[in-house]
Order: structure tokens, then sequence, then C-alpha cells
């Protein structure tokens, strides 16, 4: 037979066992709930890809200048050069490193709050040149300058390779952004960014423009 102080001992202990079961399923339900949280948040966070383009691509310092003459965007049959339309004011940027395809990239010139530039003219446009500077891609982009998709065109030459989404873009190519227009749009404080599309995600460069 149990005395009185051994049946309130096991009563104490049988009742207090509920409350500490129920605060331990509560911190591991908590525990899941939040890890799923961080996993649905980080997958919007990065984007369709996995591998943040900054890991993959950087482009160097901008150079302003003008479209000189003989230069034009259309893409014809034979080698052209300059990626842009003469007379037009140009930034010219050397890819300092890179480890991606054409179309793993898009650029974008932004304003200082992040926003599209929106001061282009009806020529304004992206070209990628390679070490012979015959145009390898192209993409018009118009009044707002930023790719809303990959290059509209590649290079078709009779004295370079053929250019494609797949190609590599290694540090022997230069990028030109065409502004578009003859006037400057220097000294506003422009940035020059690059996005990661298909297997990248994320920002890159963020450099702003002379």
């Amino acid at each position: 037979m149990l005395g009185p102080s051994n049946r309130s001992w096991r009563r104490a202990r049988t009742h207090g066992s509920s409350p500490i079961i129920a605060m331990i399923l509560l911190v591991a339900m908590g525990v899941v709930i939040a890890a799923v949280l961080y996993i649905l948040l980080s997958g919007l966070a990065h984007g369709p890809g996995s591998t943040p383009i900054a890991t993959a691509f950087a482009a160097g310092h901008p150079t302003p200048g003008t479209c000189v003459s003989g230069s034009a965007q259309i893409l014809g049959p034979v080698a052209i050069s300059g990626g842009c339309s003469p007379g037009d004011f140009i930034y010219t940027l050397s890819v300092e490193s890179s480890t991606v395809s054409f179309g793993s990239v898009l650029f974008d010139v932004r304003t200082t709050s992040g926003l599209a530039f929106t001061g282009g003219g009806a020529t304004s446009s992206f070209a990628l040149l390679d070490e012979a500077s015959h145009v390898a891609a192209i993409g018009i982009t118009g009044t707002t300058i930023a790719m809303a998709g990959t290059w509209s065109g590649y290079g078709l030459t009779t004295t370079a390779p053929t250019y494609s989404t797949s190609s590599s873009l290694t540090n022997l190519y230069t990028i030109v952004i065409d502004s578009g227009s003859s006037t400057p749009i220097s000294g506003q404080g422009l940035i020059f960014v690059a996005l990661g599309t298909g297997a990248y995600s994320g920002m890159a460069g963020q450099i702003y423009l002379p």
C-alpha cells in the first residue's frame, strides 16, 4: 500500500509530464514552420536561378564616347563593328570576368532610385563586341534602356563565328551602351547593372556611369 505522500508524488509526476510534452511539441512545430518559411522566402528572394550572377560575371569601368561613323545596329551578312548608331552618345565597358553564356545575363541602365532609365532614344541599345570588334549580339531597347528579354539579334558573319544564346561570354568581349541620342547622358548618376536569368539570379555590377 502507498502512503499519502507516495500517492501525491505519483499524481504530481503524472500531471506534470503533459505540459512538458506539449511544450516540446510546440517548439518542434515552430522549428518546422520556420524552416518551411525560410525555404519559401529564400526561393522568392533569389528568383528562378540558383547561382548568384555576381559570382559569375563582372564588368569594368565605363568609358563615355561617341559612336563613330561606319558603325551600325543592323546585323548583316558581313562583319560589322560598333554595335551602335553613328553620332550617338555611348558607354563602353570591358567584361572583366565571366563564366556565363550570352543568354544568362541581361543589362539595364538605372537611375539612383533603382528604376529603369527612360531617357533613351529610339536607337538605344546594348551590344556585345568580340575581340575583333565585330557585333556578337545586340538588343535594341528604345527609350527605356533595359533589356526585357535576351538579345534580339546575334552576329551572323562571314569572318567571325555565328553567335547564339549558348555562346560563352568571356572577358574577351566588350559591352557597348548606345543612349540613342547625340546628347550626353553623363553626370546624371546613372548606374549600369547586370541581371541574372535562366540558371542565374540576382544582380551584378551597379557600376556608375560617369
